[in-house]
């Protein structure tokens, strides 16, 4: 409604319209002395055209700013069911399994894939394997329960693993027979990398356990160097590692960095936004981490950092209180505050992986040091062949852990607490950006020709 009362600026525009004052030809010279300016006012609209085109635009913007949606009653009389299926699982179902596909199939469900957009299938397609998952299935369930009315009868054929899941399941308004394909083999093994050890991983429908590799033999100790002017940001750096150290029983070494150091170091932690003399970066080895300072302009500003970490499980949040202003922001972002602004970057050339950290460790600037977190965001820099987001905690495809028993209930539990839903809404905010597109050209074509007319006259 605040929108629509723009409305009264083309009004006033096209109703004041100010005319030129008219010359009279004379005869007498006694009458041409300067005389004061004459104009008339009109109050009437003289180009409708321009004026309703100009109240319609500022009406189309009124009602994309109400973000405008269609509700759209759907026919779930005319629907009988769907029947769900990852087409990878689909070697997992028995005979008896499929063949309660194929009796719901003759009685009219329609085929779906458990995937984004829920692509109608027939048997002949469920052959072609090669498209994988791209949501989780608490993804795929709250897009279901958007797009599917009340008590619609669906079938999902899938697994409870607990990989396929990355938060809390959603009540749901639809009506949900879950199947679980049954699996000749419950027990998976392989081989996981960690902290630069190997180890043999076996994963049951309880529980994922890790063992070390007999006679691994990759390089057990690492060589850090710390330079800090200032000496308030060491202790918070040193006190981090050495948890590192007693988690992954990996000695680290840690030495003041300056020009007489005699170590090649495989991290470095420059504590400063002073540039980095080269007789400084001689002390690292090639391929080395280098963590950094950088240098700009100070902002203040209350917010939360993100580190990459939020999609897999619940991790306490963490503080922002200043940051930097990047001057010119290199490589990808890893690293970012609550306005998506970088907060730690990550540039690699063929000498060193550079991060460069737009604030600092000072609880003046975050609460980072005193988080759970700090450790665990930590390792990725320590190790540079792992992984920022899933670091430590391993989301592997035989991984067989599966959902408690209560957590697998609770879906069909919530389903007597969602209200009835006979419809669904649609965003129209593209039909409406287009109309205003079109109806701003037309404006400005009428527009410049009547300016053109008028130069002319």
């Amino acid at each position: 409604m605040f929108a629509l009362a723009g409305l009264i600026i083309p009004v006033i525009i096209h109703l004041w319209n100010v005319k030129r004052g008219k010359t009279l030809k004379i005869g007498s010279i006694a009458l041409m002395g300067e005389s004061a300016k004459a104009s008339s006012k009109s109050w009437h609209i003289k180009d409708w055209p321009l004026f309703i085109l100009r109240c319609l635009l500022l009406v189309l913007i009124a009602f994309l700013l109400a973000q405008p949606y269609l509700k759209k009653t759907t026919a779930a009389k005319n629907r009988t069911g769907w029947v769900l299926l990852e087409k990878d699982q689909l070697k997992q179902l028995d005979p008896t399994q499929k063949q309660t596909i194929d009796s719901l199939l003759n009685l009219g469900f329609e085929l779906h894939e458990f995937n984004l957009g829920f692509k109608q299938l027939t048997w002949k397609d469920t052959a072609i394997t090669t498209d994988k998952r791209q949501l989780s299935y608490t993804s795929l369930f709250k897009q279901l329960n958007s797009q599917l009315p009340t008590h619609f009868p669906v079938y999902l054929f899938a697994n409870h693993q607990l990989h396929n899941f990355d938060g809390d399941l959603p009540a749901i308004a639809f009506d949900l027979k879950w199947k679980t394909p049954i699996s000749t083999d419950t027990l998976k093994n392989w081989i996981s990398s960690f902290a630069g050890k190997n180890y043999q991983a076996q994963s049951s429908a309880s529980l994922t356990s890790y063992k070390a590799v007999d006679g691994e033999t990759s390089i057990s100790l690492i060589d850090v160097l710390i330079y800090d002017p200032s000496g308030a940001d060491r202790k918070y750096i040193e006190a981090a590692l050495q948890a590192i150290s007693d988690f992954t029983k990996r000695k680290i070494n840690i030495k003041i960095w300056d020009e007489n150091v005699k170590v090649q170091a495989n991290v470095g932690f420059w504590l400063s936004d002073q540039a980095i003399d080269q007789k400084y970066l001689s002390k690292l080895k090639t391929g080395a981490n280098l963590f950094t300072y950088a240098k700009g302009k100070t902002k203040v500003a209350t917010t939360l950092l993100n580190l990459g970490s939020g999609a897999w499980g619940n991790y306490p949040t963490v503080q922002l209180y200043q940051s930097i202003i990047p001057v010119q922001l290199k490589g990808e972002t890893i690293w970012s505050d609550g306005f998506g602004q970088a907060i730690l970057s990550k540039e690699t050339n063929e000498n060193y992986h550079t991060y460069r950290f737009y604030t600092r460790f000072n609880p003046q600037w975050t609460d980072l040091v005193w988080s759970e977190q700090f450790v665990k965001a930590l390792m990725p820099i320590m190790y540079a062949d792992q992984d920022a987001i899933d670091f430590g905690f391993e989301n592997n495809a035989l991984d067989q852990r599966q959902l408690a028993q209560g957590q697998k209930e609770l879906i069909q539990l919530n389903l007597s607490a969602v209200a009835e839903k006979s419809s669904i809404s649609k965003p129209l905010q593209q039909l409406f950006w287009l109309l205003a597109f079109l109806v701003l050209i037309i404006e400005r074509i009428l527009s410049f020709r009547k300016q053109r007319k008028l130069n002319h006259v």
